[in-house]
């Protein structure tokens, strides 16, 4: 009878496998990726990998958010001695400036992912997970500033949050089309972009 892995152990392990793997998908990318493949790069047989992950899909999603989508930024949570606009502002800027440590061939692979997984709910949910919580992060300071006056009151908080994402992703996808790594400069000006944008929420701003 084998040993029983404790549950530390095997989040060590998943977490090693996930480490190999991601080596394999950013030479082969995403969809040409197979568990063979996968297996040669760890060093486990496909069987041994199925133990953790029931899939391809399950195993890149893990890589998704551990690996790939561990930024160093936090959502911050409302100071009442801060203005929503600078609460705002200085969360993007840790978004923005977070993707200065991520290389474009991990940006490329979560784009092909995301395009791979919209035909199977249950991975485009996991996905639209993160946006979620930071969607409904900015929808809450936007109504903060509403509530406070700062902002206009005809705003929608909940479709400006997805123009805030779909103006940064937008221009990722740019630069990940064209397999390109943006430097320090390059992100100081999306992020001094954005920064216009979002003063056009604030009254007489």
């Amino acid at each position: 009878m084998s040993p029983r892995i404790s549950m530390e152990q095997k989040e060590k392990n998943k977490k090693q496998i996930a480490e190999k793997s991601l080596e394999a998908f950013k030479e082969y990318g995403y969809h040409n990726t197979s568990m063979n493949i996968i297996s040669s790069y760890t060093g486990i047989s496909k069987g041994g990998i199925y133990a953790y992950f029931n899939s391809k899909e399950e195993l890149f999603v893990y890589i998704l958010e551990y690996i790939i989508n561990q930024k160093n930024y936090y959502l911050i949570l409302a100071k009442n001695d801060r203005s929503a606009f600078e609460q705002i502002l200085e969360q993007w800027r840790s978004i923005i400036f977070s993707w200065e440590e991520l290389d474009y061939v991990s940006t490329k692979l979560t784009f092909e992912f995301w395009l791979e997984s919209s035909k199977k709910q249950e991975y485009r949910d996991k996905l639209l997970k993160n946006y979620s919580v930071t969607e409904q992060y900015f929808s809450e300071m936007i109504e903060l500033g509403k509530l406070n006056g700062e902002f206009h009151s005809q705003i929608d908080s909940k479709i400006m949050a997805q123009i805030f994402w779909s103006y940064v992703d937008g221009q990722v996808q740019f630069w990940s089309a064209r397999n390109y790594q943006p430097t320090r400069l390059e992100l100081e000006n999306l992020f001094s972009q954005l920064e216009i944008l979002i003063k056009g929420m604030v009254i007489d701003g």
